[in-house]
């Protein structure tokens, strides 16, 4: 009987995890992206031509500009929160990168340089909220292009706002907190798929001061965790291999957002290989594979 139960409760949940959205978004990726390799990854863009628009009014946040591929489609979206004193130039490498992989991308500045991480975590779901709700409006550019999947990214304080959106927003599904910072804070409970991505030689947000004990205690989620040589400036514009920072975020989103396994290999396969076991390039790496 216990047996029986619990097979029809997974067929459940599997049923319920499968929407028609998640597989028509998966159906149409197949057919827009080409298969991916380590080269196209490792590229500064995708394969798919993008456009930017600016937010006219923001609402709930300080500013934002939005790329998205210029394909007809509906894609997943994704908002990417700048750390402590940041802008949208701490993160700008990774919009258009993204967006040419198949995502719609608001690149958020916050009310204040200074806002908390709570405060940060707030923002990124009232961006999310607003990018939603572009996808509805006709005559904006966002029109039919948001499929309704949300994730984020941020760095230090924006990288803790991640991880609060991810612990309060159920509508955010896979998160990506880079060097993040949020001091006294429990994140146990936070079930969707996390990446950790972690400077050796941070002074400010050390991977074993947060991002290390909250991967460590999510018991329930898939997790990958990376640390790579730099300070805390290594996720942003500018600093640290953005080939091989970038491959691994368009993975990550591309296998928990769209549900897209062609990207499984560059995090858990053959593929990833040649970078886990490069010193120069990964100083620690953890993981739940296969994913």
């Amino acid at each position: 009987m216990l047996i029986v139960m619990a097979t029809t409760l997974a067929s459940t949940l599997l049923t319920v995890s499968v929407t028609p959205a998640a597989t028509a978004a998966r159906q149409s990726l197949r057919a827009t992206i080409p298969n991916p390799t380590t080269a196209s990854l490792e590229a500064t863009n995708g394969p798919l031509a993008t456009a930017t628009y600016t937010v006219p009014q923001p609402s709930g946040y300080g500013s934002g500009t939005i790329t998205y591929p210029t394909a007809s489609g509906s894609y997943p979206a994704v908002v990417l929160m700048p750390g402590y004193q940041g802008t949208q130039q701490n993160l700008q490498w990774l919009a258009p990168r993204l967006a040419s992989w198949g995502f719609v991308v608001i690149n958020v500045g916050t009310k204040t340089l200074g806002d908390d991480p709570a405060s940060r975590g707030r923002q990124i779901s009232a961006a999310g909220t607003q990018l939603l709700s572009f996808g509805s409006v006709v005559g904006n550019p966002l029109y039919g292009k948001v499929n309704g999947t949300l994730g984020a990214a941020g760095h230090s304080m924006g990288g803790g706002g991640v991880m609060a959106a991810l612990r309060e927003d159920s509508r955010f599904k896979a998160g990506m907190p880079l060097a993040p910072y949020y001091p006294n804070q429990d994140f146990s409970g936070v079930t969707d798929p996390t990446f950790f991505l972690t400077c050796k030689s941070d002074p400010v947000a050390h991977g074993n001061t947060y991002a290390l004990p909250w991967y460590n205690s999510m018991s329930q989620a898939e997790k990958l965790y990376v640390e790579v040589p730099g300070d805390h400036l290594c996720p942003m514009t500018g600093y640290g291999n953005k080939a091989k920072q970038g491959k691994w975020i368009v993975s990550f989103f591309s296998r928990w957002l769209y549900g897209d396994t062609r990207f499984s290999p560059f995090l858990c396969g053959a593929a990833r290989e040649a970078d886990k076991n490069t010193p120069s390039l990964v100083t620690r790496w953890q993981d739940t594979c296969p994913f």
